[in-house]
């Protein structure tokens, strides 16, 4: 019996190389080949990453410009429905490259980098926070498809194997399709997502709530959807992205 178990193990082995040789791990930055003792992203890019550092503004997390400020230009007029929330990266050069390789040529194997990282980042935070569940930001049924997977809620359920933390995919829907919100004004984009979420199980909303996506901007989205689930008697509600932009 130990013999099998010992073969196949080694089978087993066989096939991972073989499989490393067909589809080595490549960096999620650079797109470099991956060494066995590298991780999940080169050496030349682990000490170049764009994490995001004080000053940052207190509610959203943006970047801030001065030491003296406390809060982003958005966040000042007090409009936003979340409560509070940050990035893990700025959203510069490399990072804008990464993430649209996995979003759009379906580079998936990131986010397990990506999960980490905002794990790692945002344990002060999750403290405070003390969410119980996560939600990831839906995505309409039509564009899914066709992309293969909502990279939100691949992300939302990575992060909550590696945190513990309840994972609720269901209780909020994309209910109808929208315009891209990059290519619109801030107030375009709050037009734009109106009545584009819906609630399907109110009696599931919990109290103390955490988003996950992959970009934060103007932060349109994330309003949307804290605003509906407070509507559904939800408290709190934050939210966690990979990255964002500077703020003013």
């Amino acid at each position: 019996m130990g013999r099998g178990k010992g073969r196949k193990g080694y089978i087993f082995e066989i096939g991972e190389s073989l499989l490393e040789l067909l589809y080595p791990k490549r960096c999620p930055i650079c797109e470099k080949i991956l060494g066995r003792k590298e991780g999940r992203v080169c050496d030349g890019c682990r000490k170049k990453l764009p994490y995001i550092r004080e000053p940052r503004c207190m509610s959203c997390g943006k970047v801030l410009k001065r030491e003296e400020q406390e809060y982003c230009q958005s966040c000042e007029k007090g409009l936003h429905s979340f409560d509070q929330g940050i990035s893990t990266f700025l959203y510069e050069k490399k990072l804008r490259h990464s993430i649209h390789r996995m979003k759009f040529q379906n580079r998936r194997e990131y986010l397990d980098f990506y999960a980490e990282e905002m794990v790692r980042e945002s344990r002060r935070y999750l403290l405070a926070w003390k969410p119980d569940v996560l939600i990831p930001i839906p995505m309409y049924r039509r564009k899914e498809k066709a992309r293969g997977y909502n990279q939100s809620r691949l992300l939302a359920e990575k992060f909550g194997r590696l945190t513990g933390i309840e994972v609720d995919c269901k209780s909020v829907i994309r209910c109808r399709e929208t315009l891209p919100q990059k290519e619109l004004t801030a107030q375009e984009r709050k037009k734009n997502l109106k009545g584009a979420f819906q609630i399907t199980a109110p009696e599931r909303i919990k109290k103390r709530i955490l988003l996950i996506d992959d970009i934060y901007t103007t932060g349109a989205t994330v309003d949307a959807v804290s605003s509906l689930l407070k509507k559904h008697g939800a408290g709190p509600v934050y939210f966690l992205t990979i990255c964002s932009g500077n703020g003013k």
